[in-house]
């Protein structure tokens, strides 16, 4: 996936090209690790510290083992209930944490819920929701199947079936296990027009920048078996390797930013210098049920 380039460019010799390129990849922002696995549609979040468990864990483990101590020597299980029924209640509500923040629903109705901010009332540092129409910054993408042109954030997913031992009559069946096997994932700085004020902020999105995207791709291809693969599927799939067989069960699914759309974009505001601008949090946030890093 490369940025677009500007039409009628003069050349400038392959060194000057070269530095550009290095430069303009510099301020893409890779977000492939955030793909997420085959059913998350968002990254999925650690609801809560993994030594934070462990400690639930074995407080429960012990008010078990205390509950049977007293029912094996006074024989009374009136503890031994409690316990059980505490440790069920605790396992529900980390199962339930868990599923919310897996899924991405927990965050969803934190974005929904937080009421929509106005950079001309908004104070330096705060922490702000801004509603608006996106525009490219100095950097805008192309998406890479459907080349959808100024573009700001791109996801591109493909799986495939992962359903050991078994074949799959419907492809679009949800039971079966799909596995994520390539991800495309980019985003870059954009300008966004604030709905409630019309001024304009810069939101870093580009290197280096924390951004969870909440964006969900769009199936554009799902093949089934003796499916014979379209000319634009096989040159994508063999531009980066990838195995072109056509007995193989595979989803293709791509989701963009661009230019003209509108957003919601949650950061700190910083109103230094004059110049608007909405920066990742620089600390974690929780929702209720999960944290955002």
């Amino acid at each position: 996936m490369l940025p677009r380039g500007e039409d009628g460019k003069q050349h400038r010799g392959a060194a000057a090209d070269e530095e550009e390129a290095t430069a303009t990849a510099a301020s893409l922002n890779d977000l492939c690790a955030t793909a997420g696995d085959a059913g998350s549609p968002v990254p999925a979040l650690a609801p809560f510290p993994r030594v934070a468990v462990w400690a639930v864990a074995a407080l429960l483990a012990a008010g078990l083992g205390l509950g049977a101590l007293v029912l094996a020597v006074v024989h009374r299980s009136a503890l031994l209930v409690v316990s059980v029924l505490l440790s069920a209640a605790v396992v529900a509500f980390l199962l339930w944490n868990a599923a919310a923040a897996a899924s991405g629903r927990a965050l969803r109705r934190f974005v929904d819920g937080l009421p929509a901010s106005s950079l001309r009332a908004a104070a330096d540092g705060q922490l702000v929701k801004i509603t608006g129409i996106v525009s490219c910054g100095d950097v805008s993408l192309i998406s890479s199947y459907e080349k959808v042109e100024n573009c700001v954030y791109t996801s591109t997913i493909l799986r495939k079936c992962g359903r050991w031992g078994s074949e799959v009559a419907n492809p679009k069946n949800c039971c079966s296990k799909w596995k994520l096997t390539h991800a495309e994932r980019f985003a870059a700085d954009f300008y966004i027009t604030d709905a409630k004020s019309g001024k304009i902020a810069l939101v870093t999105a580009g290197h280096q920048s924390r951004v969870v995207p909440l964006i969900n791709e769009n199936l554009l291809v799902t093949t089934s078996r003796g499916t014979e693969l379209s000319s634009t599927l096989k040159c994508w799939l063999e531009e980066r390797n990838i195995s072109s067989e056509e007995s193989q069960l595979i989803r293709l699914e791509e989701g963009y930013v661009s230019e003209g759309m509108r957003l919601n974009v949650i950061g700190i505001l910083s109103k230094k210098n004059g110049d608007l601008m909405i920066l990742p949090p620089p600390e974690p946030i929780s929702t209720g049920t999960c944290v955002v890093t």
